[in-house]
C-alpha cells in the first residue's frame, strides 16, 4: 500500500479559457499538465492517477512518459464532483488521498511535502486542507487529502457528493493547514489569469 495516491484533476472543458486547453499551455515551456504530473510523480512514496476526459487524446500525449497512470472519466461532462468521484474509485488502496487540480502553476513539490507532513497529525478520519487568512475570511485552497475513511464516504455519496459536498455537509472533518505559499491559491481559469502568470514569470527571470 502507498502512503499517498494523488487523484490528478484534468477532466474538465476549461470553458473560461475559450477555445484553448489551458492545461496544453505552457509555463516555463511545458505543458502546465505535464509540468504539475511530473512534479507529483518525483514526490517520494506517492502513487499518480490522472483523471481526463475533455480533450483526452492531447492530454494524454502530454503524459507520455511519465510515471502516473492516466484514465478516462466517461461521466466528465457531469462536472469535477464526477472526476472526483472516479479518480478515487480508480485509485490504488493508499493511507491518504490527494485530490489535485490540474491548472495549479505555482504548486511545488515542496507545498506537497508541506501538506502530506501536516495530514500526519490530523485526526483519523479527517481532511487536511491548505487554508489562508484573507480580507474576506479564511481562503480555502488546494490540493487537499482524504483518510482513507473520508475517501469511502465520498465514494458512497456517490457522483453527486464530491469532496466539497462531504466538507460542507462535515465541516467538523477539516484539518486546517494554516499556511501563505501562492502554490495552493492560485490557478488558471481565464486568459487573463495565464497573461497574468506569464508576465509575472518574466518579471521575476529578470532579475
Amino acid at each position: 500500500m502507498v502512503n499517498t495516491a494523488i487523484i490528478l484533476l484534468a477532466a474538465g472543458f476549461s470553458h473560461r479559457m475559450g477555445s484553448v486547453n489551458k492545461l496544453l499551455l505552457p509555463i516555463d515551456g511545458i505543458a502546465l499538465l505535464r509540468r504539475t504530473a511530473e512534479m507529483l510523480a518525483s514526490l517520494p512514496h506517492v502513487n499518480v492517477t490522472v483523471v481526463l476526459g475533455h480533450d483526452s487524446q492531447k492530454t494524454v500525449e502530454a503524459l507520455a512518459g511519465l510515471n502516473v497512470t492516466h484514465t478516462i472519466n466517461p461521466d466528465y461532462a457531469k462536472g469535477l464532483s464526477s472526476s472526483v468521484f472516479h479518480g478515487l474509485s480508480s485509485a490504488r488502496l493508499a493511507k491518504s488521498y490527494m485530490i489535485t487540480p490540474a491548472d495549479m502553476p505555482r504548486l511545488m513539490s515542496a507545498d506537497c511535502l508541506a501538506l502530506i507532513k501536516a495530514h500526519r497529525s490530523a485526526p483519523d478520519g479527517a481532511v487536511t486542507v491548505p487554508m489562508r487568512p484573507s480580507l474576506n475570511g479564511p481562503q480555502r485552497g488546494n490540493p487537499i487529502i482524504l483518510s482513507g475513511a473520508a475517501r469511502e464516504e465520498v465514494i458512497a455519496g456517490d457522483i453527486n457528493l464530491g469532496c466539497r459536498g462531504l466538507l460542507q455537509r462535515r465541516p467538523e472533518l477539516i484539518h486546517e493547514y494554516t499556511t501563505n505559499s501562492s502554490g495552493f491559491f492560485i490557478d488558471i481559469d481565464t486568459p487573463q489569469d495565464y497573461s497574468d502568470e506569464t508576465r509575472l514569470r518574466l518579471l521575476n527571470s529578470d532579475f
